[in-house]
């Protein structure tokens, strides 16, 4: 049994992959009271992570995916160095697959952005790429709000994007892969690096992919409405879920 939280419905995205490839059984958690994280100070996204984790681990997963890219950019050492079971992240993943090109730039929340984590994790790999930040902080609402195809999203966009020059764009928010449309009718013709499908390749070059095979069950949790979740994650997932369980962390 595999554990995913992130923020909200947006890690839904990674969970899509992690289930077309693996079939994984998964217990998810959108901690949908308190996002987006990507506002919060360090301190306090490090403890809701621990939390989300915590609440995984009581549910016997044996193995934890943090689908929030602001999350994984704050918390992932410590969660490595607090649990016994693996933990995966979405950073490194999408920061390798983006080393292979020479202009990159990374849109994210504010924390992800200000953290620094995918300009780091991609000198790792390269040190002679050019990186362009920008944080895009209305992207998550807007999402959440269902507001995908919406003229006022395609104007956020547009006042966040223009003017970027880049041979790849890593979508640094699990949100983001819904809005690839609106990103690439502005961005132009840039590789989109979603990190939830770049986290599945990499599970399966290291060969830890055998931890996630299972019959696809998937389990919810939502710290917030049921019925918004469910109404949210068939927009994700284009499936209809039942039983959304709400808990408090």
């Amino acid at each position: 049994m595999i554990g995913v939280f992130d923020s909200g419905v947006g890690g839904l995205t990674v969970v899509k992959h992690i289930l077309k490839r693996f079939n994984s059984d998964i217990i998810y958690l959108g901690d949908t009271a308190r996002l987006p994280y990507g506002t919060k100070s360090s301190s306090t996204v490090l403890k809701y992570s621990i939390q989300s984790a915590e609440f995984l681990v009581s549910r016997g997963v044996d193995a934890i995916v943090v689908a929030c890219n602001t999350a994984s950019s704050i918390a992932i050492n410590t969660l490595r160095e607090k649990f016994s079971i693996p933990v995966f992240g979405v950073i490194e993943p999408a920061a390798k697959k983006a080393s292979s090109f020479n202009k990159v730039c990374v849109i994210g929340t504010e924390s992800t952005v200000s953290s620094g984590a995918y300009p780091k994790k991609i000198k790792k790999y390269k040190e002679s790429v050019e990186i362009e930040q920008r944080a895009c902080p209305l992207f998550v609402p807007l999402v959440e709000s269902g507001w995908i195809d919406d003229e006022v999203t395609y104007l956020v966009a547009k006042k966040y994007l223009e003017g970027l020059k880049c041979d790849a764009l890593i979508l640094g928010c699990t949100h983001y892969p819904l809005l690839k449309g609106v990103i690439s009718s502005i961005a132009g013709s840039v590789e989109l690096i979603d990190s939830g499908e770049a986290l599945v390749e990499l599970l399966e070059d290291d060969d830890v992919g055998e931890l996630f095979f299972g019959s696809g069950q998937l389990e919810c949790y939502t710290t917030d409405s049921k019925d918004k979740f469910s109404e949210l994650g068939k927009l994700f997932l284009s499936k209809h879920f039942n039983g959304v369980k709400l808990t408090d962390l």
